[in-house]
Formats: C-alpha cells, structure tokens, sequence
C-alpha cells in the first residue's frame, strides 16, 4: 500500500456514470487489492501501472477525509457513486477508516448516495449509512459457485460473507442492490435465481463480459475471457440465466442498472 494525497475527494460524474444520474463519484482509494480478473478499472485512464499488476498495488487518498470536510457542502443533495473505480470497503478500510471518515463528513449535507462494493465490512458502517435518507448499498454477487469466484477474483470476499453482509444492510431498513456483473459462470442457475428473487432487493442489475471491441476505454481482459473459455459459459448461458430471473423480478442489464436512490 502506498499512501497519497489527492487534490479533490468528489470527481464530475463522467461516461455510464454520468449518464446512470449521477453527479458525482468518490474514490477513497486508488488501484484495487481485490485484483479481480474481469475488473475493468484496470483499462482505464486513472490505472497508470501495467494491468498484468492489477491487484498487486493500491494507493490511499491519506487526506481523503480532510479533503472530504472541506469539499462536502458542494455536493449537498446530489448523485454521489462510491465507488467507480476501487472499492470503498477493501481490507485496508479496517484500519484507515477513509470510507467511513467520507460518509461521516457527507451525512449533514444528505446527497443520494450509492456505495458500489464486494466488501463484507460495509456492515461495520451501518450506524452511519442508515441516517442517509436517500441511500442504496450494492452488492457483487456475480456467481453462485465458491470454486468460480475463486478462479476469478480469489482475493476477494467469500460468496456467503456477502449474502449474509446484505442481508444485515436490508434488515437495518437500507435499500439494497445485487449486482451480478458480470455474470460468472453458474454451477445452479435455477437454484441461483430464486435466491436472489427470494432476497428482494431493490435492484438487481447482470450483465455479460463487457467487450469494446477494441475500443478505448473498459473492457475486460484476456485471462478473464479465457478462464470463462475454461468453464464453457457462453451468452447463451447468461441469457438463460437472465430469462429466469425475468420471470418473477424486474431485471437491469449493463449500465441501465446503475443509477442514483430516489429522491
């Protein structure tokens, strides 16, 4: 880990972001521990390192929450995504307490807050996060096979510390979102679907592995698409997944799915 000071804690809104509502996004951290296979974080602008390194560094906005004290009364009232490119609860949260500084210097100015994120601890901060009024927490749930999320995001929390970290966030009356993007492969696509449907979350987001076609900006890299290759899991496969899941919920796909909470 190294540590850095930034220049600005909240960013304008810029590409699905900004056309998802938002005004705004927040990165406490740069780079990502997480290192997963398929993150397209790694393609983007702020990644200046290689992307075979991708979860080998991360940095740490140290003045994030100073940064955050002096700049919060801009964004009062508006779409706030955090975060767009890192995850605000990564192990090192624990212990730097950055997420939880940022949300603690935001709660008198109420913006509509989405915390986008894998991480487990998201819990620890729950005393906090239910005094927004206008809030949703989103969950990565991208695969109901421990072996899969293994191959793909190994560093990653385990599959059932997030169920059971959303189902606390749910219970304490917060809004909450699954999103499984992408979508791994899926050892028990019918048995899969009903848990979700059976969660209820507010909303639930899939999408398939994100392809530019060559293109500038995110994409998802080759050793993810050949570990998918591995698994035999196609579009096809996706879809079918999706389709049952249409069945009984509303079901957002790609970008469509990330938008602010309701005023």
């Amino acid at each position: 880990m190294e540590q850095i000071n930034a220049r600005s804690i909240f960013s304008p809104a810029t590409g699905y972001i900004r056309r998802g509502g938002f005004d705004w996004t927040c990165n406490p951290y740069v780079g990502c521990s997480y290192g997963c296979t398929y993150c397209y974080a790694m393609f983007l602008p702020q990644n200046r390192r290689p992307r075979e390194d991708w979860g080998q560094w991360f940095q740490a906005k140290i003045n994030a929450v100073e940064l955050a004290r002096k700049q919060a009364a801009k964004v009062a009232g508006q779409a706030i995504y955090l975060s767009s490119v890192t995850d605000p609860y990564l192990p090192a949260e624990r212990s730097l307490c950055l997420t939880r500084g940022i949300l603690e210097t935001m709660l008198p100015h109420q913006p509509r807050l989405l915390i986008q994120t894998r991480g487990p601890l998201v819990m620890r901060d729950l005393d906090v996060i239910k005094r927004f009024h206008s809030i949703r927490v989103n969950m990565s749930i991208p695969t109901d096979s421990e072996k899969v999320r293994r191959t793909f995001e190994s560093k990653a929390p385990p599959l059932e510390r997030r169920w059971q970290a959303l189902a606390e966030v749910k219970a304490a009356g917060v809004p909450t979102g699954i999103c499984v993007t992408p979508m791994l492969p899926v050892e028990n696509p019918e048995a899969f679907a009903r848990r979700i449907i059976e969660f209820a979350p507010d909303v639930l987001v899939t999408q398939h592995f994100h392809d530019s076609g060559g293109g500038f900006g995110a994409d998802t890299g080759a050793a993810a698409r050949e570990l998918l290759a591995q698994w035999q899991w196609t579009e096809e496969d996706y879809r079918r997944c999706v389709e049952l899941l249409r069945q009984q919920r509303q079901v957002y796909e790609a970008e469509a799915g990330f938008f602010p909470p309701p005023t």
